[in-house]
């Protein structure tokens, strides 16, 4: 079983499932991040019914603690349009990390992660089905080591999977040996953003130690079409790794929104990407990419 915003259900019924995308996100910051700042959720439902009429079945909220994660929200969102959506509880890069993250002891910050797991977020005790951590652009800060061991700690106790941050796609060896410090499996952690590095030498070490990848970048080369990431995955289904890789669009952001004016859209990678990734490789290969492993990735059982 999976948690889900509007409980538990079946991992065989997630479907066509984004393992990296937000819906409602409110940084504390919100003239400086305006675009970031995703906080009407008619516009999320709009955009999510572009996704559900591409086929899309299940998306996966990361938005962590204290960077305006509102399960309340992706409840109304999941019930006005029939998606699955599942929530993340953890913690993002050391810029967003919550303001009493210093004042707590590791014990008590260990008691609200768990808190969260076990009675669940907010006043409909949404529980979440995965957790995040994140790390700064080319290094790992003292703070963010601190919160990987805790998210690592709780993720082992419960057997949740972990979703990563890579700022810019970096750091990704660097988490996979913190994790595996504290014995996390490896199977069920996938790193995010590390197609922006463009550099599959790098991707397929990762991969190789034994992590699947968010591959979460696409749309962002409209001009090229994606050329070289459809290149990049050819280059991974060909050599071998087409089952460590999870598509996603990473799209938190209004100018990636259809519903507020922004392109490609949540149904992107569902249909002008899906034509262009067609030629490159096969069918069953591009549907592993977002039904088979991301759902090996989710369900630990």
């Amino acid at each position: 079983m999976i948690n889900t915003v509007l409980g538990e259900r079946s991992s065989s019924n997630l479907g066509v499932t984004y393992i990296h995308e937000h819906l409602h996100v409110a940084p504390d910051e919100l003239e400086r991040y305006y675009d970031y700042t995703l906080d009407v959720p008619s516009k999320s439902v709009d955009e999510v019914k572009l996704f559900k009429d591409a086929g899309g079945c299940t998306i996966v909220d990361l938005t962590p603690l204290s960077y305006g994660r509102n399960t309340e929200a992706l409840r109304w969102i999941s019930q006005q349009t029939g998606v699955t959506i599942l929530c993340v509880t953890g913690f993002h890069k050391d810029k967003w990390l919550p303001r009493w993250f210093d004042d707590l002891s590791d014990e008590e910050i260990l008691s609200e992660l768990a808190r969260e797991v076990e009675t669940g977020i907010g006043y409909s005790k949404v529980k979440p089905a995965a957790i995040k951590i994140g790390t700064s652009l080319s290094k790992i800060t003292y703070r963010e080591k601190r919160a990987i061991k805790l998210a690592a700690s709780i993720a082992v106790r419960y057997q949740l999977p972990m979703i990563t941050h890579c700022d810019k796609g970096t750091m990704g060896l660097e988490q996979i040996d913190l994790l595996d410090a504290q014995d996390m499996n490896l199977a069920h952690v996938c790193l995010s953003h590390t197609d922006l590095t463009l550099d599959p030498v790098y991707m397929k070490k990762l991969m190789k130690r034994g992590v699947s990848l968010s591959f979460d970048h696409v749309g962002r080369d409209l001009v090229r079409f994606d050329e070289d990431r459809i290149h990049i995955l050819r280059d991974f289904v060909e050599s071998g790794f087409g089952g460590q890789v999870c598509l996603a669009g990473d799209m938190g952001k209004k100018s990636y929104f259809k519903s507020y004016g922004g392109k490609p859209g949540l149904d992107y990678i569902l249909t002008d990407f899906k034509d262009r990734l067609l030629k490159e490789i096969n069918e069953d290969d591009y549907w592993n990419m977002l039904v088979d492993n991301p759902h090996r990735v989710l369900d630990w059982s």
